[in-house]
């Protein structure tokens, strides 16, 4: 075996098998580094504490110049919340459900120098919907006292904003949750009723006024209309970057509530650049396993004579290849070896970057990433192999 090597080793050019090897190093390091970083950075948009947090968007239909002047219920209608419950980006669908009664609610604290009066309004969504949990988040008729959830946003606006022009004292959560609203219901029929509302807890999901889905129903059957579409969804989104997502709203004149979906879509965008990225690593591959095969075919075509005379006295066809084989799949190897090696170094700087930026958990150098390499690896060496084996006969 060593004779042979000596023996065919003598035309094989090291600048093509230095540029095979340079080129391979580069395109493999760039797969490795993009899934690793599709994987370090993946969590932060579907795990648990992922940056983008919001998957429920609220959906209303589009109101035009005139919309208020038209007979024209501008609600949602069965069979649209049906057909949005067929999307493919749609997990589940709830209704808003409002108040058919007219209602005024406040607060008069002595101790606290606070007096606050206002009309107000009332909604309901499924239970499944809410992301606040309390046990006092349920109604009785009997209690004659409704829990109650505001926006965080409305606490938000009070403390920074009416309270701090007001000279009135701030208030907390904590605080806010013990104070007992008086509340007045006046139905369509003339019906009154004096009730007590005791706020459970804020939503940083839900921009409304929510009360329990059974009081709502108790409620507008007392002292409500004819019931009517609901004008608001709320909606449970599988893939909040599916792009056929804004295109099915935009066919439908719906409008979406906040910025969700624009912040959202940075998710997909990231699978985008590391797809081009991958594709550009792979494409840098392909290249190179060319110029190893190149570099094969030349060094055969050179060493002809000599693999041809030693196939007549006698050597077998898999000890006459077997040179160029080890040849192959040793530099192969080495290229694994540094890509990975590249991979890691890389990806402890951009992991110290990212952090300061981002609340990035920690995470662990991916075994997918390695099992990647080591296909790449097989595969280009059963190629090479495959490749060296048809040539010489």
């Amino acid at each position: 075996m060593k004779l042979i090597w000596k023996l065919l080793r003598e035309n094989i050019s090291k600048p093509q098998l230095i540029g095979f090897a340079v080129a391979s190093l580069i395109g493999m390091s760039i797969v490795l580094l993009a899934f690793q970083f599709y994987f370090d950075i993946n969590p932060l948009f579907t795990g648990k504490d992922k940056l983008l947090k919001e998957d429920y968007l609220t959906i209303t239909k589009k109101v035009g110049i005139l919309g208020g002047l038209s007979s024209r219920s501008n609600g949602f209608s069965q069979n649209e919340i049906d057909d949005l419950k067929k999307q493919s980006f749609v997990k589940n669908v709830g209704a808003f459900t409002p108040s058919q009664f007219n209602v005024f609610g406040g607060f008069n604290s002595q101790k606290l120098g606070i007096a606050f009066n206002t009309e107000m309004f009332f909604e309901s969504v499924p239970d499944q919907f809410i992301d606040v949990t309390s046990d006092n988040w349920r109604f009785s008729p009997v209690d004659n006292t409704v829990p109650i959830i505001l926006p965080k946003n409305y606490l938000d606006l009070y403390n920074f904003g009416f309270a701090q022009a007001s000279s009135m004292p701030r208030i907390s959560e904590q605080l806010i949750g013990l104070i007992n609203l008086d509340i007045s219901i006046t139905g369509k029929n003339g019906l009154r009723q004096q009730m007590k509302g005791r706020i459970v807890g804020f939503s940083n999901r839900i921009n409304s006024i929510l009360v329990p889905e059974t009081f709502m129903t108790w409620a507008n059957q007392q002292y409500g209309g004819t019931p009517s579409e609901p004008a608001r969804l709320i909606i449970e989104v599988s893939n909040i970057a599916d792009p056929n997502l804004s295109g099915y709203f935009k066919d439908k004149g719906f409008e979406i509530s906040g910025d969700n979906t624009t912040a959202s879509k940075m998710s997909f965008f990231l699978k985008i650049i590391i797809g081009i990225v991958v594709s550009v690593g792979v494409l840098i591959c392909v290249l190179s396993f060319f110029i190893l095969v190149l570099s094969i075919y030349l060094l055969l075509e050179k060493n002809m004579n000599k693999l041809r005379t030693l196939r007549l006295i006698g050597y077998s066809k898999s000890i006459v290849v077997k040179p160029y084989e080890w040849l192959a799949v040793g530099l192969n190897l080495v290229i694994l070896a540094l890509s990975l090696a590249i991979t890691f170094v890389v990806r402890a700087q951009y992991l110290h970057f990212i952090g300061k930026l981002l609340p990035l958990a920690e995470a662990r150098f991916s075994v997918y990433t390695l099992l990647i390499g080591i296909t790449i690896f097989v595969l280009l060496s059963l190629l090479n192999i495959l490749i060296i084996r048809r040539k010489v006969k």
